[in-house]
């Protein structure tokens, strides 16, 4: 049972991470690798099938092999490990090429369908071509489905820098109103505190008054 658990904690770990050595260039291969994974399904990439699958083995691969670098097996070097990298670092920019390429073939013939899957694919630099994105979206925009896209949060972004900034134009009549009848309020509980105030005073002289005359009283008797 422990042998067990400690192979799906070593799996997930492989899954959730990525090997530490030449970690720029490598996480460039890794974390993209899912995304292109699936172009092969694309019809667009059916002529590069063969090239993809043989891309996800090696990647996985050199993955593995990075994994042993870091915990100190050297029976592959730190620069066979390296020239691997920037071997298959040339085949993901060669899918991510096509891609862009796909991008703005999209564009000049308005194939909608085309255009949304490039966006979404992962695999295009949105915030680089943001504009071009935008302008073509807001041509074709009955025609895409944003939800959960970049665009989507692009044209949220346009909203919130067109929607005007409320104008102060002075308190309403609602507002005086009720500032006057606080005001009266307020006056009123002042005049009777001091009101009652006054009678309290008034109420010590009483006292006062009578006290110094019972004792006026017992001093003549």
């Amino acid at each position: 049972m422990k042998i067990l658990l400690l192979i799906t904690l070593f799996t997930l770990q492989l899954c959730a991470i990525n090997p530490k050595i030449y970690s720029t260039l490598g996480d460039k291969l890794y974390n993209n690798l899912d995304n292109i994974k699936v172009l092969q399904y694309r019809e667009e990439f059916k002529e590069d099938e063969r090239k993809i699958k043989d891309y996800i083995f090696n990647v996985r691969a050199l993955k593995g092999i990075g994994f042993n670098i870091d915990r100190g097996d050297l029976s592959v070097t730190k620069e066979e490990y390296l020239d691997n990298l920037r071997m298959l670092s040339k085949t993901n920019d060669y899918f991510l090429a096509k891609i862009k390429r796909l991008f703005f073939e999209s564009v000049e013939q308005n194939n909608s369908e085309l255009f949304l899957y490039t966006v979404k694919s992962d695999l295009l630099d949105t915030h680089r071509y943001k504009n071009d994105i935008k302008k073509y979206y807001y041509s074709h925009k009955d025609e895409i489905d944003i939800k959960g896209s970049i665009i989507e949060k692009f044209v949220k972004e346009d909203e919130k820098k067109k929607k005007p900034k409320p104008v102060y134009k002075g308190p309403t009549k609602e507002e005086l109103q009720r500032a006057k009848i606080e005001e009266i309020r307020a006056k009123d509980k002042a005049r009777q505190e001091a009101i009652a105030k006054s009678l309290e005073e008034e109420l010590k002289k009483k006292k006062k008054m009578i006290r110094e005359e019972q004792e006026k009283e017992l001093i003549t008797k």
